[in-house]
């Protein structure tokens, strides 16, 4: 287990030396991904030019390494710089969530420019109360989904993010040095890790205060064609044939996993606020991933939505629970598949949709 950032208990001298070496790797990690941007440079203008006039296969493939470019230009480079300057100046939380929020912003900007996707957010209506903490139940759909985690809670709902991770998320070096100021807990994923992980959620639930947000995936990785047919057998294997079964009608999720978000609904105060978010386009990048059931492909947008639900309304026995949390993957699933029909047109929107700067 290892969480971000550091613990302020360590000894101050430990503290000094791994800033020191942090802050030379992220400005050694800034250096070199500016160098590998400026060589690739031709080659993703070429790219962009030509993706246009490509039959459809084909320009769905060339996006993803656009995708990639933008986040690497926008995101990374934006987190990168700004951590060194706050680090600099021993910034607040505060800081560290305007820097998530303007990395998103830009990493939005780079990917409309040079790909053509287009992002429509819609916010929680009603919005959040600041004076209570809120969960966030969010499907698990595709490649950088902890990042669209932190700049979510920091751009969009206005929050310190909190949550846990896969330690492999730290590899990308743009989210590492985001990662120096904003609170994650990183696990190994085996049989220890998980175990240690749902303590965890426990913990964070028990602990989550005014002004954050815990976001959670209760699905645990991304969706895959062979992701979903494999959650579904253990779910047979484990005697669980009703779910199996609605798990089976939702041929654009995996089913939730009850026990991480149990954890953390049944330590979080009375008070707090849920959110269930959908969002989709993010999957359709890796269209090899996707099964024959998943819906066509809407076109050229991305799309968040929120579902709001107060903690002290929510089913406490395990089987209401579980009940209420494959009816919220349902709904999910059913917003999945309107997308990708006549609701996917400018004419007809879901309230309060809007297309926004998301910082």
């Amino acid at each position: 287990m290892h969480r971000t950032p550091p613990s302020p208990g360590l000894p101050r001298a430990a503290r000094l030396r791994a800033g020191a070496l942090a802050a030379a790797r992220d400005a050694l990690a800034l250096g070199a991904l500016t160098v590998f941007l400026l060589l690739l440079a031709p080659l993703l203008l070429l790219l962009g030019l030509l993706r246009p006039l490509l039959p459809g296969r084909a320009a769905a493939a060339a996006r993803l390494p656009l995708v990639w470019a933008a986040y690497l230009a926008g995101f990374s480079l934006t987190a990168l710089a700004g951590s060194l300057r706050l680090r600099a100046r021993r910034a607040g939380p505060d800081d560290w969530r305007l820097l998530a929020a303007r990395a998103g912003r830009r990493f939005r900007r780079l990917t409309e420019c040079w790909t053509g996707l287009r992002f429509r957010i819609e916010l929680p209506d009603p919005p959040p109360d600041p004076g209570r903490p809120v969960v966030v139940l969010a499907r698990h759909a595709g490649i950088l989904n902890t990042q669209l985690a932190v700049v979510a809670v920091a751009a969009v709902l206005g929050r310190s993010p909190r949550g846990i991770a896969k330690r492999c998320v730290a590899l990308e070096p743009g989210l590492r040095a985001l990662l120096r100021g904003v609170p994650l807990v990183l696990f190994r994923w085996n049989q220890a890790g998980r175990a240690a992980a749902l303590a965890e959620l426990t913990k964070q639930g028990r602990e989550l205060g005014p002004g954050q947000a815990f976001w959670l995936y209760p699905e645990g990785t991304n969706y895959s064609a062979a992701r979903r047919a494999g959650s579904i057998a253990r779910l047979r294997a484990r005697g669980q044939h009703a779910l199996a079964e609605r798990a089976e009608a939702m041929p654009h999720l995996l089913p939730p996993h009850l026990p991480g978000a149990r954890a953390v609904l049944a330590a979080v105060d009375p008070s707090a606020l849920v959110l269930v978010c959908g969002h989709t386009g993010p999957e359709r990048l890796l269209p090899w991933m996707l099964g024959p059931g998943y819906a066509p492909d809407p076109g050229d947008l991305v799309r968040l939505r929120w579902w709001s639900y107060r903690a002290d309304q929510l089913p406490t026995d395990p089987e209401e629970f579980a009940d209420w949390l494959y009816g919220r993957w349902e709904q999910l699933d059913a917003w999945i598949a309107d997308t990708a029909g006549p609701a996917a047109s400018p004419s007809r929107r879901h309230r309060r949709t809007e297309d926004l700067d998301p910082a």
